[in-house]
């Protein structure tokens, strides 16, 4: 009675590992094709990957916006890459993009993007003066949470963005953003109100806006983490 579940079991398998296959061919191909000179093997899992020589951003994004990498492409009306300075000095990570950012094709311009909006302002930045990126760049229907493997399909181009923008310190908004860049899964309040260190770059984790929404009362929290932003963006910044 038990031959026929373990005969399904290994044909299963056997056709997991035909997939995991096909998908390093193609993403070995991938890296090929864009010329990356090399990947550190020393570097933390959750670190960022090899970027090919003297990449910019406008070549990342028109590729972004051909990916058809995960189910989300199926659903989406834009991609939505990122924007900002290309030289910021902090960067803010979301989640994903929810209705009007996918009608849009810019992260964060709903009333959690105008929350944030006022947020950066209120640290004494423009808007134009960040860099704002979602860990995914096509809207989950719905707006749920992006799942593990449309996560890591997008991922690359996320760490490409980090890697060429920069920046000083990188504000994660949101569970989401933090599994994308730091490979965690605790509770925010676990993470938050410190800086921590991902491979020499300050990361700050604070609860996503559109969470204040629905919960006023954690705006105190994430003012707080955002003073500690701030105040070490200040004293570290060229005179």
């Amino acid at each position: 009675p038990f031959r026929a579940p373990l005969r399904d079991r290994r044909v299963s398998d056997a056709l997991h590992r035909e997939r995991l296959r096909a998908q390093l061919a193609g993403h070995l191909e991938r890296l090929e094709r864009e010329g990356v000179w090399g990947l550190s093997v020393a570097a933390p899992a959750a670190g960022p990957i090899g970027v090919p020589r003297e990449e910019s951003l406008g070549p990342v994004e028109a590729e972004a916006l051909g990916c058809v990498a995960c189910r989300l492409h199926e659903t989406r009306t834009k991609v939505v890459f990122g924007v900002g300075s290309p030289e910021a000095r902090l960067m803010f990570i979301g989640e994903g993009p929810g209705r009007d950012e996918d009608l849009q094709g810019e992260p964060f311009v709903g009333r959690a993007g105008k929350l944030l909006t006022r947020i950066i302002e209120a640290m004494g930045f423009a808007r134009e003066e960040v860099y704002i990126a979602n860990a995914v760049k096509c809207r989950p229907p719905k707006n749920r949470d992006p799942a593990a493997d449309e996560i890591g399909a997008c991922r690359h181009f996320l760490m490409r963005q980090v890697a060429i923008i920069k920046p000083e310190i990188v504000v994660l908004l949101g569970n989401s953003a933090v599994r994308a860049v730091l490979d965690r899964e605790q509770p925010m309040s676990r993470m938050r109100g410190r800086f921590l260190d991902w491979n020499g770059v300050r990361v700050m984790c604070t609860y996503h806006p559109a969470y204040l929404l629905r919960n006023p009362s954690a705006k105190k929290m994430v003012w707080e983490d955002m003073k500690i932003v701030r105040d070490a963006l200040a004293a570290a910044a060229p005179e």
